[in-house]
């Protein structure tokens, strides 16, 4: 199957990583916000440099929670701890604060999008999925062109973009 390359990744940098995700004024939904020594952390980038309205964070890093909590506490950030790793997690997160933009990067569990009914992605206009193997890419291009995205691609450098990469769908 022919892929679009849009770019290659070289840096967990936010704006490296996941810069195509329009997010100004929107409502995001970052699954897997934990922090990065060596970089901002995404709620950071989304909320300060590319103005989001507001960030619901969620990862199952307690040390990353608890930073949140002590050094970057905003009324337009929510930071959850939780390790979305079941269908049911997708629905809750998905159906209870319908975003409008999604950046999942969750190490595998990405794969659980496929089981989702797609009336859980009807207000998501964009979402960036990074996929960390074949067939989590195959699961996850499936579920998207179903619920209406079109895709394109973004390989890591010195990678494979069927092995691992990040995936961004987005509603015309």
């Amino acid at each position: 199957m022919d892929r679009l390359i849009k770019g290659t990744i070289a840096t967990e940098h936010p704006q490296e990583h996941w810069g195509f995700l329009n997010v100004e004024g929107k409502s995001v939904l970052d699954l897997g916000c934990g922090i990065n020594s060596e970089f901002t952390p995404t709620p950071w980038y989304f909320l300060q440099e590319r103005k989001a309205k507001n960030v619901v964070g969620i990862d199952s890093d307690k040390k990353s929670y608890d930073w949140f909590k002590q050094n970057y506490v905003v009324k337009n950030f929510l930071p959850i701890m939780d390790m979305v790793d079941r269908i049911e997690k997708f629905e809750l997160y998905f159906g209870y604060y319908k975003p409008d933009i999604v950046k999942m990067d969750i190490e595998g569990s990405e794969i659980l999008i496929n089981a989702l009914n797609v009336s859980y992605l009807e207000s998501v206009q964009q979402i960036g999925i990074e996929y960390h193997n074949l067939s989590c890419l195959i699961s996850c291009e499936h579920k998207l062109r179903e619920a209406g995205f079109e895709l394109e691609y973004f390989k890591f450098e010195h990678l494979d973009v069927d092995y691992q990469g990040v995936l961004h769908g987005y509603k015309k």
